[in-house]
């Protein structure tokens, strides 16, 4: 007969034994479905293994009390070693499974239930061995107590952290799973310190750029990584949950800020590369810079974009334009015969090529200035402090100039406009008061994409107000743009005709996109109305 102590620590080691049968089980089932639904393999040689565990464990549960004590025993003792087999057969498994493989899969099943999460961190738990977690492992826990930790917002905008006093309960949980001594309250306050500083830095990035070049991210996961089994101590992870939470939403109110800008500098090469003759090696870089869009916008479709890819994107950009611009010189000088593409005023030193310069701050745009005043003389003021010995094909691409998304026409119309040659006046300064708008209509377009109040759906914000007047005036120099391209046309002038098509094109485009940010809010809300 067993006694009262012996059938007790019978009790707690069924009860071990369940909890990582549980996990092992959970783990199990977690990467059949990962098998199927992203690597196609449909063996399953552990399901039979875990089936007769779970009916030996049901047999015992039925079955613990006194007088069969020593049976017990024994067969928990079968049934820990069978179980220990599999859970170290799951965790080779698990060594095949990337981080990135694992958020993709969270990513695509949009359910997940708040016990699964918990018992896949839980086997993590128990297969480990030591203090020094490998830092893919890590990461993968990291990622699953993330999702574990955020819930939705009510009112529809960035997900928030869940309820502190549930989240702390799990976290206790998981602490006393892994049963290492307290590192004591001064550690634990130097390591807070060093995960807030990460949140408050994130909170002043201004944008991805930044993001990418300080190294925050990088150095943030180094931390964790240093932390160890520290990483699950409950004050802690509450607050790395919290700094990740702050950290995903701002690279998300980051990105969309940035995303028509993003998106216009690939376009950009695109445009151009079906101007241009292309040599065998251009064309092969072409071809991989589109795979690598395409793989781009698949995972922004599927929220699995990383700053190293918008970079390297960006590099890339910068490393095609040039060669696509020189390309495209050569082209227009076939159509238009000409020797340059940039007007032989613009290629001598230029001393005095911008002498009427100073006029642009008392020029008057009439009854447009109170839209387009600001970005029109902005703009003249950036292109007035470049080099007037450089072509224009050239200055679209500085640093300074390259985010206002310029065409080389643009420059010659500022260069001709404020340097008193003998041009059509009318028609370079609607080219550039056009330029102006385009870059109006894509910082409005930026500053409502990362509006994430309940504006965002009433378009009640003063930024509403704004874009629509700024559609309204879009709408009107496309108009504009016709009646201009009818008389170059009816002037013969086929080459600048093609150039300013490209301007009008590129204003249609954009003010597109801002017309839908600026109108459906105010169509949605009215009953009956549609966007037709």
């Amino acid at each position: 007969m067993a006694t009262v102590q012996e059938l007790s620590a019978l009790h707690r080691r069924y009860a071990d034994v369940s909890h990582r049968f549980r996990a092992g089980w959970t783990f199990h089932q977690f990467l059949q479905s990962l098998n199927k639904s992203l690597l196609q393999r449909m063996e399953d040689p552990y399901s039979t293994d875990f089936q007769d565990l779970y009916a030996g464990l049901k047999e015992i549960s039925q079955s613990l009390h006194a007088s069969e004590s020593d049976r017990i025993r024994n067969r928990l003792e079968g049934i820990e070693r069978r179980l220990a087999d599999l859970m170290e057969a799951l965790d080779a498994e698990d060594n095949r499974v990337t981080p990135d493989l694992l958020r993709q899969f969270f990513r695509r099943v949009r359910s997940y239930d708040e016990k699964i999460l918990t018992q896949l961190v839980k086997f993590y738990l128990y297969v480990q061995r030591g203090d020094g977690w490998d830092p893919d492992r890590l990461d993968k826990v990291d990622f699953l107590l993330a999702r574990l930790s955020e819930e939705e917002d009510d009112r529809g905008g960035e997900p928030r952290l869940g309820d502190y006093r549930h989240l702390s309960e799990i976290f206790q949980g998981l602490w006393a799973q892994l049963d290492v001594p307290h590192p004591g309250g001064e550690v634990v306050r130097e390591q807070r310190i060093a995960i807030d500083g990460i949140r408050a830095e994130a909170a002043r990035i201004e944008g991805l750029e930044d993001l990418s070049s300080n190294g925050l991210i990088r150095r943030y996961r180094d931390l964790k990584h240093g932390l160890g089994s520290l990483y699950f101590e409950p004050e802690l992870l509450l607050a790395i949950q919290d700094t990740n939470l702050a950290l995903k939403n701002r690279i998300h109110r980051l990105y969309g800020q940035e995303e028509q800008r993003i998106v216009a500098e690939y376009q950009r090469v695109f445009e151009l590369e079906r101007e241009v003759p292309v040599d065998r090696e251009l064309d092969q870089e072409l071809g991989e810079f589109r795979e690598a869009i395409e793989r781009f916008e698949r995972q922004l479709q599927r929220e699995e974009f990383k700053l190293e890819d918008i970079a390297a994107i960006r590099q890339r950009v910068r490393e095609l334009l040039p060669r696509l611009t020189a390309g495209r010189s050569e082209i227009v000088e076939k159509i238009t015969g000409a020797q340059r593409i940039t007007p032989p005023e613009f290629l001598g030193t230029a001393d005095h090529v911008l002498s009427g310069s100073a006029d642009a701050s008392a020029m008057s745009l009439g009854d447009k200035e109170d839209i387009l005043g600001e970005p029109f003389r902005r703009l003249v003021q950036a292109l007035h402090d470049t080099s007037q010995e450089l072509a224009p094909e050239r200055i679209v691409l500085l640093p300074e100039i390259f985010p206002l998304r310029l065409e080389p026409r643009e420059v010659v119309a500022f260069r001709r406009l404020f340097g008193k040659r003998e041009h059509d006046a009318r028609l370079e300064q609607f080219l550039l008061e056009a330029a102006a708008l385009r870059v109006l209509v894509n910082e409005e377009a930026q500053e409502i994409t990362g509006i994430m109040d309940e504006t965002s759906i009433t378009g009640d914000s003063p930024i509403y107000l704004r874009a629509r007047k700024t559609s309204r005036l879009a709408d009107e120099y496309l108009w504009r743009f016709s009646h201009m391209m009818n008389e170059i046309i009816l002037a013969g002038d086929g080459a600048e005709a093609r150039l300013v098509e490209i301007l009008r094109m590129r204003l249609m485009r954009d003010y597109s996109g801002l017309w839908l940010l600026a109108f459906k809010p105010f169509f949605s809300r009215r009953p009956g109305a549609t966007l037709m």
